[in-house]
C-alpha cells in the first residue's frame, strides 16, 4: 500500500472525525498529575559471579542433551560449524570504539558486562537496548563490589586472551596475551580524556564525574567518581562498542584501530575480512574463553563464521532472504513484513520495539510556553486512526511516554494513567480550539518544524492537516541528516523539531534527560525545576525499585506537561530463517557481540529446505 494513498484516505477520515467531534464544547482543566519521593544513599555491596566450569574439548554437535523444563529446550540441541549472514544496509562507521560505535561490526570485540542468556524472554525480552542491573552478568568482569557509591571495584575474569590470528600483523603484536586490569584502565582513561587523552566524542556524559581508573593490581580494577551516583553501574557494565576492551599496542604503533588490518579483540570472533561496501567477514576466535550458560559444557561461539552483507537496497536484501542467502534481516517495516509473512510464510518474524516519531515544540518560545498551546496540539491529534490506518493496526491506539513498552515496571501503561491525564490525551478538536482561544489564539496562528530527510515526512503531513483543522498551520522544512543533526545538537531549530522521544529503546538513564535542563538532548529546551528534580532523585537513588518509581513520575510529569506532541510507539520485524536456532527476537543491533556467539545453525533443516 502506498504511504502517500494512506496519507490522502488517513485526511478523510480525519474531517469525518472532525465533524463527528464537534458536539464536544467541554474544556478541562489542564493535568498536572506528580508525585513525590524521597531517597536516601546506604552504603551498598554487589556481587555477582557467573558460574564457573570445567569444560571439555569441542566436539562438533552438543555432548550431552538439553536439560529437562528450561525454557530454551524448544531450539533442540545446539550445533557447531556453518556460516550465519546477515545483512546491514551500510558501511560501518568504524572500528575502533573510541572513533565511533558501529555494531553489529563490532562482535571481535568483549565488554564488561552483558546479557544474562538464561533469562526467560518473558521476564526481559532484550529487543530494547538496555538492561536493568538487576539481571545484568559480568564478561570481561567476573564479580564487583561497591563500598560507595564514588567508588566502584571489578575484579577481572582470568584466562581471557585477546585473539591470536596469524594472517594479522596488529594480532601478532599484541601476541594472544592475557587481558588484564591494565587493559581495562588504558580503554576507559582514553576512552573518558583521563591522563593526558582527548576525550572520545561519544564519551557518555555520566562519566564526566569520573576522577580515575586504576588497576589495583593485575586483575583488580578501580573506578572513583566525584560525585556519588547508583548509575555508573549501568554505564560501565553496558555492553555499548564503548566500553570494549582494547590493547594498548595497536594503538601505540598505528595511532588508532580503525583500520580493519588492524582490529584486535578478545571477542568471540575475529575480522578477518573487510570489502568496503561488500562484506566483512568475521571467523570463530579459537582461543575465546567464553561457555553456553544454556549449555556450560559447550565452549563458543558456534559459528565459524559470521558474514555480514552490506545491502542499502531492501529489495535485493529481502531477496537475499527469501531464496535462503540471508539468514537474518531486521528493522524491516509492519507492511513489508506483512507482505513476506503472505509470499514466504516459512520465513519466521519477531517484532521489535522501535521509537516513535513525534513533533517536539521550544518551550521557551511562544505560543509554546503556555502549557494550553501544547495540550491543544496534543488533543487535535487523532492517535487511533493513525495507528489503525497508517500503521495498519500493528501498534496499540493508544499514547505512551519516553519509556520503552515492553519494560514492564519501568513505565505506566495508559489504562493506568490518572483519567484527567487520558482526558487530556483524548483526540477532541472542538476542546483543542477551546484551548487556543483561551490561550489567546482563537485564529489559530503560524508554527514551523524542522525535519530530516530520513525520516517519516508522510507522518509529518498527517499531523500537519490534523493542526490545521484547529487553525494552526505548519511548515516542514525538511533538510539532509548531517544538517538535521547538527541543528539538533546546537539547537538552532526556529520552533519545532521532529524526533522520536516516544517509546525510547535506550537506558532509563539516558532517555530522562531529553527533558533535563542544560543537556544537549533537551530537545524541547524546558527549565522544569519539578523535572529536573526527579531526574536528579532518580541519579540519586540506590536501588531498583526506587529507580523504576522514579522513573515512571518522571514519566507521567512529561505527559502531564506536554512536552512533545503525542506520537505513537511503533515495531519493527526481525525476520529470519527457520534454521536459525536459539534466536528469540533479541536486537541484533544492539546485543550482537552476545547473541551471535551463543545461536546455531540447524544443519540438517536447512538441507531438508533445500539450501
Amino acid at each position: 500500500m502506498k504511504r502517500g494513498i494512506i496519507c490522502i484516505i488517513l485526511t478523510c477520515l480525519m474531517i469525518i472525525s472532525i465533524v463527528l467531534a464537534s458536539c464536544s464544547t467541554s474544556i478541562t482543566s489542564v493535568s498536572t498529575f506528580t508525585k513525590t519521593t524521597t531517597t536516601t544513599t546506604p552504603t551498598t555491596t554487589i556481587t555477582s559471579v557467573m558460574p564457573k566450569t570445567n569444560p571439555t574439548a569441542i566436539s562438533t554437535t552438543t555432548p550431552a542433551t538439553a536439560g529437562i523444563g528450561n525454557w530454551w529446550d524448544k531450539f533442540g540441541n545446539p550445533q557447531y560449524g556453518g556460516t550465519f549472514t546477515y545483512r546491514f544496509n551500510a558501511n560501518p562507521s568504524g572500528f575502533d570504539p573510541y572513533i565511533m560505535r558501529s555494531p553489529p561490526w563490532d562482535i571481535f570485540q568483549e565488554t564488561m558486562g552483558n546479557m544474562d542468556w538464561t533469562i526467560s524472554r518473558d521476564q526481559w525480552d532484550y529487543k530494547g537496548k538496555w538492561q536493568p542491573d538487576s539481571i545484568k552478568k559480568g564478561m570481561v568482569v567476573e564479580s564487583w563490589d561497591i563500598p560507595d557509591l564514588s567508588t566502584y571495584i571489578f575484579h577481572v575474569r582470568k584466562g581471557i586472551h585477546f585473539a591470536l590470528d596469524s594472517s594479522s600483523t596488529a594480532s601478532q603484536l599484541v601476541g594472544g596475551r592475557e587481558l588484564t586490569a591494565d587493559d581495562i584502565a588504558y580503554t576507559f582513561n582514553r576512552f573518558n580524556g583521563l591522563l593526558g587523552y582527548k576525550p572520545s566524542n561519544s564519551k557518555n556524559a555520566q562519566m564526566n564525574s569520573l576522577i580515575s581508573v586504576t588497576a589495583q593490581d593485575k586483575y583488580t580494577i578501580a573506578f572513583k567518581f566525584s560525585v556519588p551516583s547508583a548509575q555508573y553501574f549501568d554505564v560501565i557494565m553496558d555492553p555499548v562498542t564503548s566500553n570494549a576492551i582494547i590493547p594498548h599496542e595497536v594503538v601505540e604503533k598505528y595511532g588508532d584501530m580503525n583500520n580493519w588490518h588492524n582490529v584486535v579483540g578478545s571477542g568471540a570472533f575475529m575480522l578477518t575480512d573487510f570489502v568496503s561496501s561488500s562484506s566483512g567477514t568475521f571467523t570463530r576466535n579459537p582461543n575465546y574463553w567464553g561457555y553456553d550458560e544454556r549449555y556450560p559444557q559447550n565452549r563458543l561461539p558456534y559459528f565459524d563464521q559470521v558474514k555480514l552483507l552490506i545491502i542499502p537496497d531492501d529489495a535485493t536484501a529481502l531477496a537475499g532472504l527469501r531464496t535462503g542467502k540471508i539468514d537474518a534481516q531486521d528493522t524491516i517495516p509492519w507492511n513489508v513484513a506483512a507482505d513476506v509473512k503472505k509470499t514466504n510464510p516459512n520465513l519466521l518474524q519477531a517484532t521489535q520495539p522501535a521509537q516513535g516519531y513525534s513533533i517536539t515544540f521550544r518551550v521557551d518560545t511562544k505560543p509554546f510556553t503556555d502549557i494550553r498551546v501544547r495540550q491543544a496540539l496534543t488533543e487535535a491529534i487523532d492517535i487511533p486512526t493513525i495507528a489503525k490506518t497508517y500503521f495498519g493496526g500493528c501498534v496499540p491506539g493508544v499514547p505512551v511516554g519516553m519509556s520503552c513498552t515492553s519494560w514492564t515496571g519501568w513505565y505506566v501503561p495508559y489504562d493506568q494513567w490518572p483519567q484527567d491525564l487520558k482526558d487530556s490525551y483524548t483526540y477532541n478538536p472542538t476542546k483543542a480550539k477551546q484551548l487556543l482561544a483561551a490561550a489567546g489564539y482563537p485564529s489559530g496562528f503560524k508554527t514551523n518544524l524542522s525535519m530530516a530527510n530520513t525520516y517519516d515526512q508522510n507522518l509529518m503531513q498527517i499531523y500537519q492537516s490534523y493542526f490545521a483543522a484547529i487553525g494552526v498551520t505548519m511548515d516542514i522544512n525538511v533538510v539532509d541528516l548531517v544538517s538535521f543533526n547538527r541543528l539538533q545538537t546546537d539547537h538552532k531549530y526556529d520552533q519545532g523539531i521532529c524526533t522520536m522521544p516516544i517509546g525510547q529503546v535506550s537506558a532509563p538513564n539516558r532517555f530522562l534527560t531529553t527533558y533535563q535542563s542544560g543537556t544537549v538532548t533537551n530537545i524541547a529546551l524546558t527549565n522544569d525545576p519539578k523535572y529536573d528534580a526527579l531526574v536528579t532523585a532518580f541519579f540519586a537513588a540506590t536501588d531498583v525499585k526506587q529507580e523504576e518509581a522514579l522513573t515512571q513520575q518522571a514519566d507521567l510529569y512529561s505527559l502531564s506537561n506536554f512536552f512533545c506532541v503525542q506520537g505513537l510507539a511503533t515495531v519493527t520485524y526481525v525476520i529470519y530463517q527457520p534454521w536459525l536456532k536459539g534466536y528469540s527476537g533479541e536486537a541484533f543491533s544492539y546485543w550482537s557481540k552476545f547473541s551471535m556467539a551463543h545461536l546455531w545453525i540447524d544443519q540438517g533443516l536447512k538441507k531438508s529446505m533445500g539450501y
